[in-house]
């Protein structure tokens, strides 16, 4: 089967096509077809050995859609020939994968496969923050960074529906647009006004209870200025500083809390939980896949470049089969 690999680390260049052997599932595993490879920044990290993996060649990626091949004698949740989108699968960029049940989900008739490529990290991600960690209500004041981004685009949409007042950050006429077209109440571009006395304003001065920070160490300090106090504050990512320095007074004054979230460590009930939820508002049309391009298996070097440059704002996909 061809699939996706990198015998180094190092920049998108190291990603390579490859003849490799199709894999065999077990007992408790399903084979899949995958028709589509979700990438995240993550990936990103793994092929340049910010993180490591266990072993060359490796193939990226952890996210899918695709279809049923073959199912281990121990399966019971599927068929061959069932639709499905997965997450927490390693080795996505290729044309069969194995993997467990407990992190592959029904893909809802009405959604591609492309798009059901992006649900795995980005929308799994925003709905654990959200709920999971948050416990965000109704009628409560949401900040939420990145709008136009995966993971923005899908925490705002969940955000309205759940009758939260919801405010959404951008940095461009054409990311606000987004951001509305997501829903957003409020949109506030941070490049032309100040964001505190923004969402002060916004607000009535009440401030916020939830904040959905996607670059931690650039905006704690603010976070903590806006959060009413009990508010709670979920860090998706710090990609500018992993290690930055926490203000406690802030923190304690407030009586707020910061959280962290991570698909990859999330309990498996959650993330059962989760897709449930997600799978009946995609196919109610309530949520919307937030797809910016597809790319075939055989230019993932450019799909690579292209999420790292910032190229698009959405979701970055391989077509595979």
């Amino acid at each position: 089967m061809k699939a996706v690999v990198f015998n180094e680390y190092g920049g998108p260049e190291v990603l390579k096509t490859a003849d490799i052997e199709k894999p065999v599932p077990e007992h408790d595993e399903v084979l899949i077809e995958v028709k589509a490879s979700g990438i995240n920044p993550v990936d990103t990290y793994f092929r340049k050995g910010i993180r490591e993996v266990p072993s060359f060649p490796h193939i990226p990626h952890f996210d899918l859609a695709g279809v049923i091949a073959k199912v281990g004698s121990n399966v019971n949740s599927f068929q061959t020939g069932d639709r499905v989108w997965a997450t927490n699968i390693k080795g996505t960029a290729a044309e069969f994968v194995t993997a467990t049940e407990d992190f592959v989900y029904p893909l809802p008739d009405n959604i591609s496969f492309d798009e059901g490529a992006t649900l795995g990290i980005p929308v799994l991600t925003a709905h654990l923050s959200l709920y999971n960690r948050a416990k965000l209500t109704e009628g409560e004041n949401v900040l939420i960074y990145g709008a136009s981004g995966a993971v923005g685009n899908a925490a705002v949409q969940l955000a309205v529906q759940t009758g939260a007042k919801t405010i959404a950050t951008a940095s461009s006429k054409e990311k606000e647009k987004i951001a509305e077209e997501a829903g957003a109440h409020y949109v506030i571009n941070y490049k032309n006004a100040n964001l505190e006395e923004k969402v002060l304003e916004v607000t009535n001065n009440e401030g916020i209870d939830v904040i959905l920070d996607m670059s931690l160490s650039e905006n704690m300090e603010s976070d903590f200025n806006l959060l009413k106090t009990g508010g709670r504050i979920v860090a998706i990512g710090s990609p500018k500083n992993n290690s930055p320095e926490l203000p406690w007074r802030l923190l304690n004054q407030k009586h707020a809390s910061l959280l962290g979230v991570l698909l990859f460590t999330a309990p498996a009930e959650a993330l059962k939980h989760a897709t449930s939820e997600i799978n009946i508002l995609l196919s109610n049309g309530i949520l919307k896949p937030h797809l910016a391009k597809s790319y075939p298996l055989e230019e993932a070097e450019s799909a690579h470049k292209a999420l790292e440059n910032n190229t698009f704002n959405g979701n970055i996909v391989l077509q595979i089969n």
